[in-house]
This record gives structure tokens, C-alpha cells and sequence, in this order.
């Protein structure tokens, strides 16, 4: 069982809500499962801090040389490393020169700089209530006219992304940062893979609208959920009859 206490503990986010959208039991195990940070997460996070907040790098992260684990001598390194810097993602050297290499890239364009430099805020968390309950999530960067959303990719094609967006359904998120906000969205893309593209993107009305109706329509069921105690359904909970088709693009 949910309760409003529960969740003013622990608000509601774009990522919680991604996962009730696919059924209560999700988001339950959203809840209680171990966090793991994976490296491609890692490598975002890096690039994150490295263009929005270099001064915090070191409070952050902790870069490690070339130690070869292989051998008992590395073993040991490795180990007196990661416990001389807990409370730090332990990176790699090689990764971390990599994250410098993107990050340095944009803030020395003079076409993508500017959308970093007149944000006034980063990072910065909100909390607000929609439809009766608490929700959070964290801008990357504030500025007068506009939230700065910073996306890391391997394939910056606009078809790849804009595919990609929608199957993280990146515009809910979007959807609810421009309600809470009343500002546009402006996204921050960065290729990981050569040739390392980077450009600014603008989340549209359209984008912005169906992110919200999405958003909309899933904290109603939300709250559905917990008038109805509904936490033990799965799939079945936003699918009443589900059966397999070909999918809808075959003629």
C-alpha cells in the first residue's frame, strides 16, 4: 500500500511514473530495487558535472589511472583506491578523458556555450503537487526564458532521437518541467561516439502537449491506484485484454 505520507517522503518523478505506466507492481519494484549506476549512466553523469558544474567534479568523482586488476598487485590497488575515495563515483582515466574531450567540446563552440552560460541555476531540484500529490524531479539548467535539458547519446540523428525520446518517453518529463516551470525546453544534445556532433534542439508544442496529456493521464491512474489499493496488478492493470498482433507498422 501507498499513502500521500509515504510519498511526501518520497515524491513522485518522471522516472517513477515511467515505470507505474507500465504497472503498479513496476513502480513497487522502482521503489525497493538496489539502485545500480550503470557506465553509460556514469558516463553522462561525468559529462553532466563537466559542463554544468566543474567546481563539483572533484567532490563527485574520482578519477583512477591505469591499474591492471588482472593481477593481485591491481587487485589491491584497485580496492585501497575505491575505499580511499568513498563517497565518490570511481571513474576511469580513459573514461573521464573522454567526458573532458565532449564537455570541452561544447564550451568552446560559441554556438552551444551561450545556453550554458545564461542559465542562472543547475541542477536545481523542485518539488510541487499535481493532481493532489508531491512530485520532484531536478532541472539541469534554469535560465530566464528557458530549461536547458542535457541528453547524452551514441547516435545524435534526429530520426534515432526522436525515437529514442519517445521510447523513454522523455516528453512526459518534458511535459512536467514546463508545467512546473512555464518555460520552454531546450535540449543540450552531445554525440559519445565520433564525430562527436552537438547541437541545440527545441522540444516543440506538440512535444510539450502530449508529454503532458501522458502525464496527465498516468498520475489520474495514480491515484486511482491507491483509492483502489491496486498495488499487486501487473500488466493487466492498464491493459484489460491484452493479446499479441503483428505490430501496428505491417501492412
Amino acid at each position: 500500500m501507498i499513502t500521500l505520507e509515504q510519498l511526501q517522503e518520497r515524491p513522485l518523478s518522471y522516472s517513477s511514473l515511467k515505470e507505474f505506466a507500465k504497472s503498479p507492481r513496476h513502480y513497487l519494484d522502482y521503489l525497493n530495487r538496489k539502485k545500480e549506476t550503470t557506465a553509460p549512466m556514469l558516463f553522462g553523469s561525468m559529462v553532466h558535472c563537466l559542463l554544468l558544474e566543474p567546481s563539483k567534479f572533484n567532490e563527485q568523482f574520482a578519477v583512477m589511472g591505469t591499474i591492471d586488476r588482472r593481477t593481485s598487485a591491481g587487485k589491491e590497488a584497485y580496492a585501497k583506491f575505491v575505499e580511499e575515495s568513498a563517497g565518490k563515483e570511481v571513474v576511469m582515466e580513459n573514461d573521464y578523458n573522454e567526458a573532458k574531450g565532449l564537455a570541452d567540446n561544447v564550451l568552446s563552440n560559441p554556438k552551444l556555450a551561450p545556453w550554458i552560460h545564461n542559465c542562472h541555476q543547475y541542477e536545481q531540484e523542485f518539488r510541487a503537487e499535481m493532481w493532489g500529490l508531491p512530485v520532484r524531479g531536478f532541472f539541469d539548467g534554469i535560465a530566464e526564458d528557458y530549461i536547458l535539458e542535457v541528453k547524452t547519446t551514441m547516435d545524435a540523428s534526429p530520426e534515432n532521437l526522436m525515437r529514442d525520446f519517445y521510447n523513454r518517453q522523455y516528453h512526459m518529463q518534458a511535459g512536467l518541467y514546463n508545467l512546473v516551470s512555464n518555460k520552454p525546453i531546450k535540449y543540450l544534445i552531445i554525440e559519445t561516439k565520433g564525430p562527436y556532433d552537438a547541437y541545440i534542439a527545441d522540444a516543440t508544442e506538440n512535444y510539450i502537449k502530449k508529454g503532458q496529456e501522458l502525464f496527465s493521464d498516468t498520475i489520474v491512474k495514480f491515484n486511482k491506484c491507491m483509492e483502489d489499493n491496486a498495488w499487486t496488478k501487473g500488466y493487466e492493470y492498464h491493459n484489460n485484454n491484452i493479446a499479441i498482433d503483428l505490430p501496428s507498422w505491417v501492412k
